[in-house]
């Protein structure tokens, strides 16, 4: 049945081609290990994607109503604490990977022209991975959301001249629905613009080579 469906799907749109092709796709003698964390970084994210619509069925955006949602999906819902844990785990990784690849990528020199884009890309890539991590851990509303809210927001609070002016619009701008609207809304629309634009760089200037 599989078999048909995948024919079907190939007589319209060529998909047997475009992945044949992707899979040939040369890789240099000089890749390692070392260049892989941008493709674990990306594995992670479709597993981010697979998990988070799964839990945004049972999600309530409440601050009255948050916790009980996600004690709900954890202990009720059939596979809902994998879920939430591959999530919660997920998004630790993904930090992780990302980290590591921005090292590899400044071992490498690889944001030296002409990978500016690729580099500034990247960059933006973590930036957001950050806020995916901060808005994430808002949205249970518990105990542990209501400190990470609280110490950003006096990080920020801290910071000279602009941190007092931001710290109010801050603490206004991250509550739980609206931290539920960034998190699934606003940050996946940006994470698909700069991994667009990311992987389109990649793919022209190829990977980049050995020092």
């Amino acid at each position: 049945m599989f078999s048909k469906i995948y024919d079907w799907l190939d007589e319209r749109t060529d998909i047997r081609k475009w992945i044949r092709k992707q899979l040939e796709y040369p890789v240099p003698e000089h890749v390692t290990l070392f260049y892989c964390f941008g493709g674990l970084a990306l594995f992670i994210i479709m597993l981010q994607v697979i998990t988070g619509v799964f839990m945004f069925f049972f999600y309530v955006p409440k601050p009255e109503s948050a916790l009980e949602s996600i004690q709900y999906l954890s202990n009720s819902v059939p596979l809902g604490w994998l879920m939430r844990n591959m999530h919660r785990w997920g998004a630790t990784l993904l930090v992780a990977m990302v980290f590591f690849h921005m090292m590899s990528v400044i071992v490498h020199r690889a944001y030296q022209k002409p990978r500016e884009l690729n580099w500034l890309s990247g960059l933006s890539m973590f930036m957001i991975v950050m806020l995916f991590t901060v808005t994430g851990s808002i949205l249970p509303w518990d105990w542990r959301g209501y400190w990470v809210l609280v110490l950003w927001t006096d990080y920020i609070g801290s910071w000279p001249v602009i941190g007092e002016a931001l710290k109010d619009p801050i603490l206004s701008a991250f509550t739980v629905g609206r931290s539920f609207v960034t998190h699934i809304w606003i940050l996946p629309f940006l994470s698909a613009l700069f991994l667009f634009v990311h992987f389109k760089m990649v793919r022209k200037h190829g990977i980049s080579g050995p020092l």
